[in-house]
């Protein structure tokens, strides 16, 4: 049947958005420039440990349809991780303010809009931003997300492997980068040789390009993230007093010259998460949605075990990872190897 109706139309494409549970509101239909204020399109709570992706071109209000999604998964009790890579979102934190054009568009899409402040949470890599810092181990880190913060290319980031595998069978604790530092510096001297070729035959030049690249990242102010206390994934799981999920934001910090090590950060927390994370299959809502706005930007060269991981995580059914993005191409990996086109 061919609907010319506008209105007809509109209402036609509401009635599969309805539905008997709780719904997420993402707005209202549009069928030739003319709004519908009753015809909403909504997207199920329990839906939401699916993954998702956010598409547009730039100006289009990808971040703020992040924010609409997670002031509501907030207010209905679900935690919510952000990564802010450009601080768009620390308005989450603030009533808004109201305006002619607020009241306008409130108004069109039959949005009952009051000024609401969201519980946020501010935290930062290092010690120099805004929030609070949080740190990692670099035991807990591993070798392969280490690798890809210091750029090491296969033969590298294997010689890593080993040095990590030799301070492990040693029973040597990596906490931060003077302790991974050291252990290399003890295997490059004449004391430590006979140890570096038990271990496979490592050549000295190839760790002394390991031991440059973790100065090199000590001098960025790397130093700062990795350490203890270490971040705890029960952290990001939390509730306001009021019952609303707390909204955790990461911001770059003093980091925001190494976006590698921010993005291979949030890599290191979903690997965390799957390990913590109980497998729950389908649930009345998630346990906590993860959010990576301006995904460009943080998964540009990720290794593919890295992108497994994030498919791995939502396996557990208890969480969803959510894109926004201005190239879709960025997002082919999560297509199981289907042509995405717009």
């Amino acid at each position: 049947m061919f609907v010319t109706d506008p209105t007809q139309a509109a209402q036609t494409i509401a009635r599969g958005y309805q539905f008997d549970s709780t719904a997420l509101e993402l707005g209202t239909v549009s069928v030739d420039g003319q709004v519908d204020s009753t015809a909403k399109v909504r997207i199920p709570l329990a839906m939401m440990n699916r993954h998702g992706l956010v598409a547009g071109a730039t100006g289009t209000g990808k971040t703020k349809t992040l924010q609409l999604i997670a002031e509501q998964l907030s207010a209905n009790g679900v935690p919510v991780v952000m990564a802010d890579i450009k601080g768009d979102l620390s308005g989450l934190s603030r009533p808004g303010v109201s305006n002619d054009r607020i009241t306008s568009r409130a108004s069109q899409t039959g949005d009952d809009w009051s000024p609401t402040a969201y519980p946020v949470e501010f935290v930062s890599l290092g010690s120099q931003g805004i929030g609070v810092p949080i740190r990692a181990t670099i035991t807990a880190f591993g070798p392969i997300l280490l690798s890809k913060v210091l750029g090491l290319n296969e033969t590298q980031e294997s010689t890593l492997g080993l040095i990590f595998h030799w301070a492990d069978k040693n029973g040597l604790a990596l906490l931060d980068l003077k302790d991974i530092r050291s252990v290399i510096a003890y295997l490059t001297s004449d004391e430590g040789k006979p140890e570096l070729k038990a271990i496979g035959g490592v050549s000295t030049q190839t760790a002394g390009v390991i031991l440059r690249a973790l100065t090199n990242l000590e001098a960025a102010g790397g130093d700062t993230f990795f350490g203890e206390p270490e971040l705890n994934p029960k952290d990001l799981l939390r509730l306001a007093p009021d019952g609303r999920g707390i909204i955790t934001l990461f911001e770059l910090g003093d980091q925001a010259a190494n976006p590698v090590l921010f993005s291979t950060f949030l890599m290191w927390i979903l690997a965390d998460l799957f390990e913590f994370l109980p497998e729950v299959g389908d649930v009345d809502k998630p346990k906590l949605v993860f959010f990576f706005d301006e995904a460009h930007l943080l998964f540009n060269n990720t290794p593919s075990v890295l992108k497994d991981k994030i498919i791995q995580v939502d396996k557990i059914g208890a969480m969803d990872t959510t894109f926004s993005n201005d190239y879709i191409f960025q997002f082919s990996f999560q297509c199981k190897n289907r042509k995405v086109t717009l």
